[in-house]
């Protein structure tokens, strides 16, 4: 009977790879708090700030859902319904409840 793996071997060999995420994910907070700060004190965060921004991200939104989509046929493609299948599957349903979510909240709101 074959074992089942719950991590990679390439992980097992090299756990100290992951702490490249975490060194960039506290890399990335500092920088956005910095921003944050050298933008508030030059008054840049207006109300037109805030619409470009809002027009991005919703456009940023559309771009996920077709990619999340043909990511979703190269998987099923190139590697069959397996792991990464339903990681995928998990991300988009995610991403949708979110969408959800968040169309409820504001549309209540105004």
């Amino acid at each position: 009977m074959k074992e089942m793996k719950i991590v990679s071997e390439h992980f097992l060999e090299n756990p100290y790879g992951l702490l490249g995420v975490v060194i960039a994910i506290v890399i990335c907070a500092i920088v956005f708090f910095i921003n944050r700060r050298i933008g508030r004190k030059k008054r840049l965060f207006d109300e037109r700030y805030y619409l470009k921004a809002n027009r991005a991200k919703a456009r940023a939104w559309d771009a996920m859902l077709i990619i999340y989509l043909i990511a979703w046929f190269v998987v099923i493609i190139f590697d069959g319904i397996s792991f990464s299948f339903f990681l995928l599957t998990a991300l988009y349903v995610l991403h949708n409840v979110t969408l959800i979510i968040t169309t409820h909240y504001f549309s209540e709101e105004f």
